[in-house]
This record gives C-alpha cells, sequence and structure tokens, in this order.
C-alpha cells in the first residue's frame, strides 16, 4: 500500500490551514516531514490528519450537530442555571422594593412627636446636705 504524500501547499488545502501555519508546524515539530531532492517539504497523509482534521477540499462545510456534544450540554446546563438564578433574584429585588415602599410610606404618614419641655431639676436633700448649697 503507497500512502500519499502532500506538499504544503496540498496540505494546507487538505486541512484548511494556510501554508505558513503547515511550514511552523513542521518548523517546530509539531508534524513530521521529509524533504524531497528538489529541497520541498513532503507530508505523509497519515502523519498530516494525526495532527490536524481534514476539511471537505470542494469548499462545502458540513453542519455541525453540536447539540449533542458534551459541551453543548454543558453550556446549555449552566445556562438554565443562570436563568434560573436570574428570577431568584429578580423576585427578591422585587420583594425588597415592596417592602422599602411600604416602609416608606409608614414613616411619612407617621405623625411628628412634640418637642419635649425641658425639665427641671429635682431638688437633692443630699446634695443640699453635702454641699450646703440650694439647688
Amino acid at each position: 500500500m503507497v500512502s500519499s504524500m502532500f506538499t504544503i501547499t496540498e496540505a494546507a488545502k487538505q486541512t484548511g490551514l494556510t501554508r505558513a501555519a503547515i511550514h511552523k508546524a513542521i518548523k517546530t515539530g509539531r508534524l513530521s516531514a521529509t524533504k524531497s531532492d528538489d529541497g520541498h517539504y513532503l507530508i505523509d497523509a497519515a502523519e498530516l490528519f494525526r495532527v490536524y482534521s481534514p476539511v471537505d477540499v470542494t469548499g462545502k462545510q458540513e453542519p455541525v450537530n453540536l447539540s449533542n456534544t458534551v459541551d453543548y450540554r454543558l453550556m446549555a446546563q449552566r445556562l438554565e442555571f443562570t436563568e434560573r438564578l436570574l428570577r431568584q433574584v429578580e423576585n427578591e429585588r422585587d420583594s425588597l422594593r415592596t417592602s422599602l415602599n411600604q416602609a416608606m410610606t409608614l414613616i411619612t404618614q407617621q405623625p411628628q412627636p412634640e418637642p419635649e419641655k425641658p425639665v427641671k431639676p429635682v431638688k437633692s436633700i443630699l446634695y443640699e446636705k453635702l454641699f450646703r448649697r440650694k439647688i
């Protein structure tokens, strides 16, 4: 069985990446490639698709069904939890607003107290005896 080999340009088309991205992957060691006699890199198909996912070379992207992925379900659960929390906070806010309005109504309807009259000191017999003075 003969495995197919891709040039950098062909590898870029197969993966939907740029030539520069493929070249950088080779230089950094992420992707293995061999140099041909004329100095061009050749990348084995198995090696290319080990590192990168293939794309439809006709340019048609197949729709991805996200509803079955773990990330989608996790995000849906988080969204549901967040919406429940938001409803709870809104209900608490409305309850507090109602309580505040009731308290403000009670405060504004309270009769104002009359000012207190000054209190006259009570005569102290003990004071008079100790200091021999009258208050």
